[in-house]
């Protein structure tokens, strides 16, 4: 199967419909996930009863985690370049059921058979005693943080094989002038159902337990999936399309297989570039397959880097994945061990930053096409600073104040997210048309590239210097951040 031309289907419009219905239910998931997520790892880190420093383990089993998505993103966007949006975004969408499934498991072995209840030993730095105690006795709670880490591998797998091509589809199912609100809309239905998570964890905090949340996350991903696969259309003029729903499924679970196989391939011929290199001399006759697809690949490479935006965008990100990530990758977990803030504190946190969201969604999804992409990340940064300004603030607060000080900043994030959405999804599927989903992701890959290290340097600092210092250090490069916002070069001049 492969794409015969650009041309786009004209069924295609009612996918922003599609996507919005998803994206209520894939809001109301994520409001539960955020939630639960690191306080679930730190009560696994806990329940071992071995580790002095709780936030590195935290931050190196969410680098861990997280290692998965960076990857997947180009080669499964040239696959979805090759065979089309639909089945390569629900090939990478069923790695996220798999990952509830074992986030429901990881909270059940921990909650049940904490090392406290069968060996306790003294607690020792982490560089000597991360590896050591996963060879020792408590081999259950061993085995929950190993389905943690495994939970977390296959979320970032989901991830990195469905965001280009879901993003490619939104933007070819948009005309381009109502681009930015169409991202807004979709985003807009994210957060509306985001409510709902912290506000039920709210209410029964204490009363159920972490684990059985992700078993019902499970169920609703599977939903969200068969309505996706029912629902949504391919954008693109396919050869050899095929309309019956039971095919399609069968090619999301093919394009699973064809996406590895390209990962692997590309991994491979990148990797022999060097050698490509060194023997270039050699006669084209003789070089054989291999040789050319090498070629193909510098070719393409060479391609998009010419685009001025897309160097420029890398530079962007990397700064600005290191200025944002280092306070956010690990904060949730961080609550629950420097303040000893619940499940409860943390829903609270989120409905703040839900509520925010989608008050600010309502007016950006309105006039978003008339603003400049630009006036949007500057806007985004802006009123997110609030984040770094008023934890600085908490942390020198009296207790009591604490959580209240959080939810102002939290109230700015809000806000933050609402403007940074449109704005740079527009720009990053609009750098090259004919390829959108590979350049996509490739920077959004290398974006994620910057954000790899800050967990773990990030727990570092925390248990080191304390968990004020990432906020500092955040607000030191928040200018240089907002400079390169400002001076983010575009393509809203040109025309379709």
């Amino acid at each position: 199967m492969s794409i015969r031309t650009v041309t786009l289907h004209s069924s295609r419009k009612t996918n922003i419909r599609t996507l919005v219905i998803a994206n209520l239910i894939s809001g109301l998931i994520y409001g539960f996930y955020n939630v639960l997520l690191q306080p679930l790892i730190v009560q696994t880190i806990e329940a071992t009863g071995r580790y002095a420093n709780p936030e590195e383990v935290l931050g190196i089993v969410m680098t861990i985690g997280s290692v998965m998505y960076i990857l997947p993103m180009v080669f499964a966007a040239k696959v979805s370049d090759k065979i089309g949006r639909k089945r390569v975004f629900l090939g990478g969408f069923l790695f996220f059921i798999i990952a509830m499934v074992l986030f429901g498991l990881t909270g059940n072995v921990s909650t049940k058979y904490p090392i406290s209840s069968l060996s306790v030993s003294a607690k020792l730095p982490i560089s000597v005693n991360f590896l050591h105690g996963l060879q020792t006795n408590g081999f259950p709670v061993t085995y929950a943080l190993f389905l943690a880490i495994l939970g977390l591998s296959i979320v970032s797998l989901g991830s990195g094989f469905s965001d280009p091509p879901v993003q490619a589809l939104t933007a070819e199912s948009s005309e381009r002038k109502k681009r930015a609100s169409s991202f807004s809309i979709i985003n807009l239905a994210f957060y509306a159902t985001g409510l709902v998570g912290p506000l039920v964890i709210r209410i029964l905090t204490d009363r159920i337990e972490i684990w059985v949340y992700f078993y019902i996350l499970a169920i609703l991903r599977a939903i969200m999936f068969i309505y996706q696969l029912v629902y949504l259309n391919e954008p693109l003029v396919i050869k050899d399309f095929v309309p019956n729903v039971y095919q399609q499924f069968i090619q999301s679970v093919k394009a699973i297989g064809a996406m590895f196989k390209q990962l692997f391939v590309s991994i491979f011929l990148y990797l022999a570039i060097p050698y490509y290199l060194i023997t270039k001399r050699r006669n084209k006759d003789d070089r054989g397959k291999v040789y050319s697809e090498i070629e193909t690949n510098m070719r393409l490479f060479g391609q998009i880097f010419r685009n001025p935006g897309v160097p420029y965008a890398i530079g962007f990100f990397i700064l600005d994945a290191l200025t944002w990530g280092l306070s956010i990758s690990i904060f949730w977990g961080s609550l629950v061990i420097e303040y000893n803030f619940n499940e409860g504190h943390i829903s609270t946190l989120q409905l703040v930053f839900n509520l925010s969201t989608l008050i600010f969604f309502i007016p950006v999804t309105k006039y978003s096409d008339r603003l400049k992409k630009t006036e949007m990340l500057v806007l985004s940064l802006v009123t997110g600073f609030l984040f770094f300004s008023m934890n600085i603030i908490a942390f020198f607060a009296l207790p009591q104040y604490r959580l209240y000080i959080i939810m102002i900043g939290w109230l700015g994030m809000g806000a933050s997210v609402a403007f940074w959405v449109p704005g740079i999804q527009s720009i990053l599927t609009d750098f090259d048309r004919k390829r959108r989903a590979e350049v996509y992701g490739m920077v959004s890959g290398l974006h994620q590239l910057g954000w790899f290290p800050t967990a773990i340097i990030a727990g570092y600092i925390i248990s080191r210097f304390g968990f004020v210092t990432v906020f500092i250090i955040s607000t030191i490069l928040f200018p240089f951040n907002l400079w390169m916002a400002w001076k983010f070069p575009t393509r809203e001049d040109e025309g379709e």
